[in-house]
C-alpha cells in the first residue's frame, strides 16, 4: 500500500474527519504507519474517540481500495492528496483542508486566481441574474470562478462562467457515485470539461446534510475572495463567509431588498463589516490590489486573451497610452474599456500609470 493510498483509507474511515488525520499522520509519522499501528497504539495516542481507534484498526482496508479504484476508473477522476506534489498550495496553509481530493476535470483549474460566488439557493431572479453578471466578469478579468452546485445562486455562478466561455470549480457535498441535486447532472459534468467539479469525500459517500457546510471551507480556501449574493439568515454561504474571514480573505456582499427574506443574512453580513461590491469591479479592484503587487517579476504572464482583449492590446504598446485615446482607437465606451484593462492587469501583460496611462509590461 502506497502513502496515497493510506490517506485514501483514512479519508474514508468514520468519524476521523481531515484535522484528526493531519494529527494521527503527524503523531506516527506517515498515514502507512497509522494503519499499520496496533489497536493498543491507536487507543494510548488519545487524539479521537475510541470508537474511531476501534474504526481505524477494523476497516476493510483492501476491500474499500479495489472498490473505490473501480469507482474512480468507470467515473474518469483524478485523486490527489497531500503527499502528491501536485496537491494545491492554496490549501496547505489550513489546519482543516482536505487529506484527499477526487477531482473530475482539470487538477489546473484548482490552482488559478479564483474567486468564490456564493448565496442562496432559494435565489430571487435578482439573485441569479446578479450571480451570473458577476460571474462573467469575473471570468472575462482572467479568473476562476468557485462555488458548490447547488440549486439558485452557486448554480446561476457556474452557469454565467461557462456562458462567458471561463472555467468554473464546483466543490460538492458528496462522492461521485451521487449526484445533487440530480438536476445539475448536465451542468456537472459541463464543469468538469471546463474546469473542474471536487470532492473530499470517498466515492460512496451519500449528500449528507452534516457535508455541505463542511465543503464550504474548501470553497472560500481556492479563493482569493468570497462573494455572496443574497444569503438567508441561516444559508451555507453565511459558513462560507466565516471560513473566508478564518482564513484572512476578503468577503463581499452584494446588498439587497431589506424585505427579501432569502438577503437577511447577506444583508446582515453588511452591517456586521462586509465589504459592499455594488459591481464586479469592486471585487477585482481590491484582489488586484491585494495580489498582483506580489506575483514575482520574472514571472511569466498568462497570455490567453479573448478577442476583446485581443483588441486592446492591440493598442497598448511600451509607450503610455492615455484611456481617452484607447477608447478612441478601440471604439469602446469608457465602461466596457475600463473592464478590459482591468483583466489585462490581472492577466499582468500591462499595467496603469498615474493619470490613466497604460503600457505593456516588458515581459509580455
Amino acid at each position: 500500500m502506497t502513502e496515497q493510498e493510506a490517506l485514501l483509507v483514512l479519508n474514508a474511515v468514520p468519524l476521523l474527519g481531515a484535522i484528526r488525520i493531519r494529527k494521527l499522520v503527524a503523531f506516527f509519522g506517515s498515514a502507512l504507519e497509522v494503519l499499520q499501528a496496533s489497536l493498543d497504539e491507536l487507543h494510548q495516542c488519545n487524539l479521537f474517540l475510541p470508537e474511531a481507534a476501534e474504526n481505524i484498526f477494523h476497516f476493510s482496508k483492501d476491500k474499500f481500495l479495489r472498490d473505490e479504484y473501480n469507482l474512480i476508473q468507470r467515473k474518469g477522476i483524478t485523486v490527489c492528496t497531500t503527499a502528491d506534489e501536485n496537491y494545491p498550495c492554496s490549501l496547505n496553509d489550513f489546519e482543516d483542508s482536505p487529506v484527499v481530493l477526487y477531482i473530475k476535470g482539470e487538477i489546473d483549474a484548482l490552482k488559478q486566481m479564483s474567486v468564490a460566488l456564493v448565496g442562496s439557493r432559494a435565489a430571487s431572479f435578482y439573485g441569479c441574474k446578479s450571480a451570473k453578471a458577476f460571474a462573467q466578469a469575473f471570468v472575462q478579468a482572467g479568473m476562476t470562478v468557485v462555488s458548490g452546485l447547488a440549486r439558485g445562486i452557486d448554480t446561476a455562478a457556474h452557469q454565467g462562467s461557462l456562458e462567458a466561455g471561463g472555467k468554473t470549480v464546483a466543490v460538492i457535498g458528496c462522492g461521485f457515485n451521487y449526484m445533487y441535486p440530480k438536476e445539475n447532472h448536465s451542468l456537472m459534468e459541463a464543469i468538469s470539461r471546463n474546469g473542474a467539479v471536487v470532492s473530499e469525500f470517498a466515492c460512496a459517500m451519500p449528500p449528507l446534510k452534516q457535508n455541505f457546510p463542511w465543503r464550504n471551507r474548501i470553497i472560500s480556501a481556492l479563493s482569493l475572495a468570497t462573494v455572496v449574493i443574497e444569503a438567508g439568515s441561516k444559508s451555507g454561504a453565511l459558513i462560507t463567509a466565516d471560513y473566508a474571514l478564518a482564513q484572512n480573505k476578503d468577503v463581499f456582499v452584494l446588498p439587497s431588498n431589506i424585505d427579501n427574506e432569502t438577503a437577511l443574512g447577506s444583508n446582515q453580513l453588511i452591517q456586521d463589516g462586509a465589504k459592499v461590491a455594488l459591481n464586479p469591479d469592486d471585487v477585482l479592484s481590491q484582489v488586484k490590489r491585494d495580489h498582483i503587487p506580489l506575483q514575482a517579476d520574472d514571472s511569466k504572464p498568462v497570455f490567453l486573451l479573448s478577442d476583446e482583449q485581443r483588441q486592446v492590446y492591440s493598442h497598448i504598446t511600451y509607450q503610455p497610452a492615455h484611456l481617452d485615446d484607447l477608447c478612441r482607437r478601440s471604439g469602446l465606451n469608457i465602461s466596457s474599456l475600463m473592464n478590459i484593462t482591468l483583466s489585462l492587469e490581472l492577466k499582468r501583460v500591462i499595467r496603469q500609470l498615474p493619470g490613466q496611462y497604460y503600457v505593456r509590461n516588458e515581459h509580455a
